[in-house]
């Protein structure tokens, strides 16, 4: 045991207090030897509410962890060091911190992401955008390359969707934050917190422009957190972007419209909402009857002239395929973008397999009947 590293052990053991136990059991550790026993207890005890007051945790980090720092994972250093970052009182001693950190990292690819990844948290905590935009942009194809999940993924789309939230890119903001919420176990996320993430997420499925798919919103367990609350209403106004239930939308219009976001994207809503309801009827169809304008008027609530161009509309987007017989005013659609389907969707789906099984067991009987005659 060094010098250095005795002092400063007798130091926090004569002090007393809660941790004095937790003092010797890291002593025990480091004069045996154990790192990996020893870096499992330093992981927790650098969280303890004791040490986050003044400069104690940069201390634990000049007078003990230093000195053994070399000896453990280089990727669980990384997870010691970032509670012990948020003690320097200036951002820019904190990253410059982190930096010589990734430097002692550097043979680690996920140590070094993750020190990428603190950084670009205290760039975006100091409303320094332009570099968080830099490290985030960076990042992303890396990740995209990892062919397996990591404990560090989480990290980089917590990062990336609080930045886009910022910047209010609803649909970067949306993507990135479904990923943060698929890397994560829904249980660790405290109440309050994953109410606000439900709350967010809904708010940027329903403004985002890019964003028709609704059923994987609907069916993620964080949105349990605003059932039977006053954020209740969100639930139902995605509900009814769902299925295209237009009418629905302007039931809940005085509710939703308390929301500014929304209230001034009122135009933008009104237009998803529609393109919504067109794709539901051509789901519904199955391509096996043609829609008349005067039967997506009535169920889209537009006049029947603008019917064409609702269609026009949704073919750019890509969300169908097919083609608009303008003389007879019908649409013949033979394809719908695929989507994540809920219970009444699904059992449309059903109807249409079934009807299909029938259909073909009726045409092998016909053969089978006819089969003398066509062999003869």
């Amino acid at each position: 045991m060094s010098a250095r590293v005795e002092t400063y052990l007798n130091e926090r053991k004569s002090a007393g207090g809660s941790l004095a136990n937790e003092w010797l059991e890291l002593e025990s550790l480091y004069q045996s030897r154990l790192w990996h026993e020893l870096t499992i207890r330093i992981t927790s005890f650098v969280h303890r509410d004791e040490l986050q007051q003044g400069d104690q945790l940069i201390k634990f980090y000049e007078n003990f962890l230093s000195d053994f720092e070399h000896r453990i994972n280089q990727l669980a250093l990384v997870e010691i060091i970032i509670p012990i970052t948020r003690a320097y009182k200036q951002v820019d001693q904190a990253i410059q911190f982190i930096q010589q950190i990734r430097e002692k990292v550097k043979a680690n690819s996920l140590a070094v992401l993750l020190c990428d990844i603190t950084i670009g948290k205290a760039y975006l905590v100091t409303k320094t955008l332009s570099e968080a935009k830099k490290i985030i942009e960076d990042l992303a194809p890396k990740f995209d390359e990892l062919d397996h999940l990591t404990t560090v993924h989480s990290r980089f789309y917590d990062l990336a969707s609080n930045y886009y939230r910022v910047m209010g890119n609803h649909s970067e903001y949306y993507q990135n934050a479904l990923k943060y919420l698929g890397c994560i176990d829904n249980a660790s996320i405290p109440l309050k917190e994953k109410a606000e993430r439900a709350f967010n997420l809904g708010l940027a499925a329903l403004l985002a422009e890019n964003v028709y798919n609704f059923g994987e919103i609907l069916q993620h367990p964080v949105l349990d957190a605003l059932k039977d609350t006053r954020e209740q209403w969100l639930i139902d106004l995605l509900q009814a972007f769902n299925i295209g239930d237009v009418e629905k939308y302007e039931i809940l219009k005085s509710v939703w419209q308390v929301q500014p976001d929304l209230r001034m994207a009122e135009a933008i809503l009104k237009k998803k909402i529609t393109l919504l309801c067109l794709m539901d009827m051509i789901f519904a169809a199955g391509g096996t009857r043609a829609l008349t304008f005067s039967d997506v008027a009535l169920r889209t609530k537009l006049p029947a002239d603008q019917i064409e161009l609702l269609t026009m509309h949704a073919l750019s987007l890509g969300l169908i395929r097919g083609s608009i017989d303008q003389v007879d005013e019908k649409l013949n659609m033979h394809w719908v973008k695929p989507r994540v389907l809920d219970l009444r969707q699904v059992g449309t789906l059903k109807k249409r397999l079934d009807q299909w099984t029938n259909d073909v067991k009726q045409m092998s009987t016909l053969v089978e009947q006819q089969a003398g005659d066509i062999l003869s």
